[in-house]
């Protein structure tokens, strides 16, 4: 189930929301883990039983955890006893998690790997691929959120959770479920206690889920109309302003999609009193590639560097280690992405980038605002060509053909530039910079110490947002399916 299908916005959320707050308060945690549940298994019917084993298995491991640092605080286990069995008790969990999600998402590409090592090498012996293993949804996300609350409880950032159904509802959650923000239960674990949802917030929470709504349908399935024509074109009949124009498009689809996804996971959350963090920032921005990871899927980013860097000492190693370091974790991000050598080398793209700022780019590009931000966009437009593309060797040529400056026969780009890719084209790359300081001084003035005023503004931006949802849902009805991006993922 989409938030953008008919079902969930008339009979699904409709539904929740009218029992939700029909339910007593101690009541809702468990309708919102039934309702959350049925959400899974409407989309993912035969996977629901292996999230339900990740959550034991990481609500046990918490458990576990935090009994062997109470014999240790209790001096009843010795010092070294009782971090080695924490540590035997977080390994376990993590090979577990890391096992599941390896099989169902890696295997086969592991075998590839194997099968291409074993062809180099000159072994005829063939390796036989497992037939139809099936992707369980979400599955890379729901394991990221398990383990980042075992971890947590592991490094003491804080206390095991004793009710199993608290942490199963954070699991559960269907606004993040699928394709995230990763949310950490650090910072929600006192709202699933006690929350509370005014009417401010719940009129804020639907406005941010109309905006998300509208990012999602206006922009980036308007872009993927010409993403998906032009990367399916043969490279031999690619002229490059057509591939420019497909790169473009699709650096717009993502962003949109996936952010707009986040603008209306964190609108849901806000609707049943829930405050996620913020998962972008306006990452095209950017004046540095560190900068844009600093900005883009901020959840992931900062999973990998409090769980995966600085674990293996961060900056505080030598300089090819702390090199090594950097690569090792933009590969995992790339490999996280999906089981294909297209998103290692794409995480390996990024890695090198920031390496080469840490060494001499970031010096070079000080002061040179304008240069910066070109030369950053372009590490991004030329990243997101490998990570659409098929295969490394398209990507290659893919990239050829953008580096070619070939004028000739670029007629053919008007064949894929119609009136609403051409719109959406200019209002994303409008909406992709950050407007909310000149738009928060547009409203002080206008406002000018009247609450009247200020009241108005705040009116006009539900209706504008009440106006993009029925436009976007307009546009729903009569268009083709078309999924999030992350929903792969």
């Amino acid at each position: 189930m989409v938030f953008t299908s008919p079902v969930f916005l008339f009979l699904f959320l409709p539904f929740v929301l009218g029992m939700y707050f029909l339910l007593r308060k101690a009541y809702r945690n468990a309708f919102l883990f039934i309702v959350s549940s049925i959400f899974y298994f409407y989309g993912e019917q035969k996977m629901l039983l292996l999230m339900y084993l990740v959550i034991l298995v990481n609500y046990s491991t918490g458990l576990a955890l935090g009994e062997l640092q109470q014999l240790r605080t209790a001096n009843k286990l010795s010092e070294r006893k009782g971090r080695c069995c924490q540590r035997i008790t977080i390994i376990s969990c993590i090979t577990l998690c890391l096992a599941l999600l390896w099989y169902f998402k890696y295997w086969n590409f592991t075998l590839l790997i194997f099968q291409k090592l074993a062809d180099s090498l000159g072994f005829a012996y063939h390796i036989s691929q497992v037939d139809k293993i099936i992707l369980p949804l979400g599955i890379s996300f729901y394991t990221f959120h398990c383990l980042s609350y075992s971890l947590d409880v592991y490094m003491n950032k804080m206390p095991a959770e004793k009710s199993l159904l608290r942490f199963a509802t954070y699991v559960l959650m269907f606004p993040q479920l699928v394709a995230g923000p990763i949310v950490r239960y650090a910072d929600i674990q006192r709202q699933f206690i006690e929350r509370s949802i005014s009417a401010v917030g719940f009129a804020n929470g639907l406005r941010r889920f109309c905006f998300g709504f509208a990012k999602k349908i206006l922009l980036a399935n308007v872009a993927a109309k010409a993403v998906d024509k032009i990367f399916a074109l043969p490279l031999e009949s690619l002229d490059w302003a057509t591939a420019w124009v497909g790169a473009v498009c699709y650096t717009l689809q993502i962003y949109f999609d996936f952010s707009g996804y986040s603008d209306m996971a964190i609108g849901l959350a806000a609707l049943f009193g829930f405050h996620y963090k913020e998962n972008f920032n306006y990452p095209y921005i950017s004046r540095s590639v560190g900068e844009f990871w600093r900005r883009w899927h901020i959840s992931l980013s900062t999973w990998l560097r409090d769980y995966v860097y600085i674990n293996l000492g961060g900056n505080r190693v030598s300089p090819w280690r702390y090199n090594v370091n950097i690569l090792l974790v933009f590969l995992l991000s790339g490999l996280w992405h999906g089981a294909n050598f297209t998103f290692v080398l794409w995480g390996i793209w990024y890695g090198v980038f920031i390496i080469l700022e840490n060494l001499f780019l970031r010096k070079y590009f000080q002061n040179k605002t304008g240069l910066a931000h070109f030369y950053t966009l372009l590490v991004i437009v030329f990243g997101w060509v490998l990570f659409r593309a098929d295969g490394v060797r398209y990507a290659l040529r893919y990239w050829g053909i953008m580096l070619s400056f070939d004028l000739s026969g670029v007629a053919q780009v008007l064949d894929y530039l119609q009136n609403d890719i051409l719109l959406a084209m200019a209002l994303g790359a409008l909406l992709s910079y950050d407007w909310r300081g000149a738009y928060k001084r547009l409203v002080l003035r206008f406002a000018a110490g009247s609450r009247q005023k200020f009241l108005l503004c705040k009116l006009l931006s539900y209706v504008a947002a009440t106006g993009l949802f029925i436009l976007s849902l307009t546009s729903v009805m009569s268009s083709t399916y078309n999924p999030f991006i992350y929903f792969r993922f």
